[in-house]
């Protein structure tokens, strides 16, 4: 018999004998006698193995005769250990005997599942039996010896220790800075911390609602129209974002409901959690109005509000290889204020911003919403017109011209408002790159500019 085998079953499959033992302990209805917790679990377990393997090393199946001292037995030993553990949880010692079968079937069982030949797992199983009847007699052994002064001590010691864990919650369920709410099967409240008080209700006393049972569930409409929605759902956790009215004044939680659910599944209730975001949403909407303002000048001119020069030269880009792809005309027109250092020189530079920025208020006001226009540099434009030809650009500009003409005839400015321009038309074949482009239009524009000139259209004052 491969003795090594058998420990190393017994010590890898720890998750497995526990997930055995909770099913029977389920189906038998135990678990409600015992922990909510599989951590309490999985120690009962880790004990019981622990104590196997020790046995396991003897090699000889740990046989019993009427003259041995189970007291001192090391197994024996374990059961004398429990036996104190579940006689001080109210635990009767048929129940304690009943669910040990259960918990020797699931060691059995895993033995049966197990690569072991039909004789070795008769062997396995049978040194399993006699190892749980030893920790059975240990603990009959401990219980039998009890008196009932000791029986009436050890209840009053585990009294206190309950007095001294329930302070000990309070303490903890108190002393938490955000709002809790418990609410029980049927989503009445069964406790809230001194947190949740506060805010969501009139009376603040620490403990009230452990201690006083006070009825404010009159006062929470809002909170079970969401319990029931919550228990609605076959979720075992939400989290949902709200608005309330508080005492402290309106504020934003994230409110998590999560349900409690006993070591069989078995519904509980409802612990609320809130956590309070309502400085965090206000220093978020600044964030957000701070990055909205740094995305607006990284892509526009600030004193014009048009696309800034990198922008420009970026659309352009992309509007210069859709033209390669697609055939679709495209057009741009350079354009160049006239007269800006005049003006500039004769009633300042704020003078000259009114130019600009009066001049650029027209043009967009004209133009398409597909069309884009940039500040290029101090009096300089450009304007992209995807899907025009040259002539259609020719009519836009006209347009934006009799608009300012319209304006110089209202305005009392003795200036004109009047730019020169140079538009190039670009076909699928053109291989010009964004600055050949723009080079290209510029030179047009200043052929334009030049000859305003000499027709003295430019006029200096």
């Amino acid at each position: 018999m491969d003795m090594e085998k058998f420990k190393r079953i017994i010590l890898d499959n720890e998750d497995i004998l526990m997930e055995k033992a909770l099913k029977y302990g389920k189906e038998r209805n135990y678990t409600k006698y015992t922990s909510t917790l599989k951590e309490a679990w999985r120690m009962s377990i880790a004990g019981l193995s622990k104590a196997l393997v020790k046995v396991i090393e003897r090699n000889d199946i740990p046989e019993m005769g009427p003259d041995d001292d189970f007291t001192k037995s090391e197994v024996a030993e374990f059961g004398i250990i429990e036996a104190q553990k579940h006689r001080s949880r109210g635990v009767t010692l048929g129940m304690f005997l009943g669910f040990m079968k259960y918990y020797q079937q699931a060691y059995e069982d895993l033995i049966f599942e197990s690569d072991f030949l039909p004789e070795e797992k008769r062997y396995c199983s049978l040194y399993i039996k006699r190892y749980f009847d030893q920790v059975e007699m240990g603990f009959a052994i401990e219980w039998s010896g009890l008196s009932e002064k000791h029986e009436l001590e050890e209840l009053q010691e585990l009294n206190r220790a309950m007095t001294n864990e329930k302070n000990k919650y309070l303490t903890i369920f108190e002393s938490i800075y955000d709002p809790i709410i418990l609410v029980d099967e049927d989503n009445n409240i069964e406790n809230i911390n001194y947190k949740a008080a506060e805010v969501f209700f009139d009376v603040v006393v620490s403990g009230m609602k452990y201690y006083r049972n006070i009825n404010n569930e009159k006062e929470s409409d809002w909170l079970i129209d969401e319990l029931n929605k919550f228990t609605d759902l076959n979720e075992k956790e939400v989290l949902l974002e709200k608005t309330i009215e508080t005492k402290e004044g309106q504020k934003t939680y994230l409110i998590k409901f999560k349900k409690m659910l006993d070591v069989s599944e078995k519904y509980r209730g409802t612990v609320i959690l809130f956590n309070d975001i309502t400085e965090r949403q206000k220093m978020d909407k600044i964030l957000k109005r701070q990055n909205e303002k740094l995305e607006y000048y990284a892509f526009t001119d600030p004193m014009t509000g048009v696309s800034n020069r990198r922008t420009g030269l970026m659309i352009l880009e992309k509007e210069l290889a859709f033209e390669h792809r697609s055939g679709s005309p495209l057009s741009i027109c350079f354009l160049d204020i006239d007269g800006l250092k005049i003006v500039n020189d004769t009633f300042g530079h704020e003078e000259g911003d009114n130019l600009i920025n009066c001049i650029t208020t027209i043009i967009k006001s004209t133009l398409r919403e597909i069309d884009t226009i940039s500040r290029i540099g101090g009096d300089e434009f450009l304007i992209i017109f995807p899907g025009c030809f040259q002539l259609d650009v020719e009519k836009a500009i006209m347009r934006i011209n009799v608009e300012l003409k319209e304006y110089d005839k209202k305005s009392e400015k003795t200036y004109q408002h009047a730019f020169s321009y140079g538009i190039i038309e670009l076909t699928e074949n053109n291989k010009l790159s964004v600055n050949d482009v723009i080079n290209a239009a510029d030179k047009k524009m200043y052929a334009n500019k030049l000859k305003k000139k000499n027709r003295e259209e430019i006029h200096e004052f």
